[in-house]
């Protein structure tokens, strides 16, 4: 479907590129000659525009033609690939989250985003997906956290329910930070300050790990048996930025 679509959209781009050389010919002319020919030309120009259709109330699946293009153009500039981006999924995101353009960070805006109440979207918790969920091998990727002082990261099923309070009760695997708070939540809480968390998945193993790729040090590991497809998953309380880096899998 998207290539048909790249095909309509240059194809337009041809016309409209022949027609303008023809307009500049014509203003090179005779002022009488161009004013004659004028309204030929602004009619090959109206038939030329594209009049996109979209279903109402559909939900464009961003990550796929937007968040993943960056990383669709480099791949076809280099032979081998090692390092996948993360890219979040904004219909997952609570109305409260802000994304980066290129969907690889987030922060908490204070603004509700005027965004649909689809069934995937978080509406209780500050968290959002990755657009790319896991049911065999092995992955890795880092998540800047140092500009945060409130925050949680992991990986989920599918299956987990987003909508009320309930997210965090089952089937999330998390380590977590906050500066200012005593009081305890889900997953695994570490009490120092950090500027990059490693998350590593190894789903047919049974494990997620956290580590500290700074200091090379191991923070703490999940282990248990995953029956279900799993997706990244971020949490941010703060205004600051959380930034995923880079993504590796086998």
């Amino acid at each position: 479907m998207m290539k048909e679509k790249l095909e309509e959209m240059n194809r337009h781009i041809s016309t409209l590129s022949h027609t303008i050389k023809d307009m500049e010919e014509m203003m090179k002319a005779s002022d009488v000659c161009f004013l004659k020919k004028f309204p030929v030309s602004m009619e090959r120009v109206q038939s030329s525009r594209l009049d996109p259709q979209m279903a109402s109330g559909a939900l464009i699946h961003v990550p796929r033609y937007l968040g993943n293009l960056p990383f669709r153009v480099w791949k076809k500039m280099q032979d081998i690939v090692q390092n996948t981006p993360v890219i979040l999924d904004p219909n997952t995101a609570h109305p409260d989250l802000n994304l980066s353009d290129d969907l690889t960070s987030l922060k908490w805006s204070w603004i509700n985003q005027p965004v649909p109440d689809n069934p995937e979207r978080f509406d209780w918790y500050p968290c959002v997906l990755g657009s790319e969920g896991f049911n065999s091998g092995t992955h890795c990727w880092d998540v800047e956290v140092k500009e945060s002082s409130d925050w949680s990261l992991g990986v989920t099923t599918a299956s987990n329910q987003r909508k009320g309070r309930d997210f965090f009760n089952t089937d999330v695997w998390c380590l977590w930070f906050d500066q200012y708070s005593l009081s305890e939540r889900f997953g695994f809480r570490v009490y120092q300050q950090l500027d990059r968390v490693r998350v590593n998945l190894d789903y047919d193993g049974g494990t997620v790990s956290f580590s500290d790729p700074v200091t090379n040090t191991h923070l703490h590991t999940f282990t248990t048996t995953f029956t279900h497809t799993l997706f990244p998953f971020f949490c941010c309380y703060t205004i600051f930025t959380l930034r995923i880096l880079h993504f590796n899998s086998q």
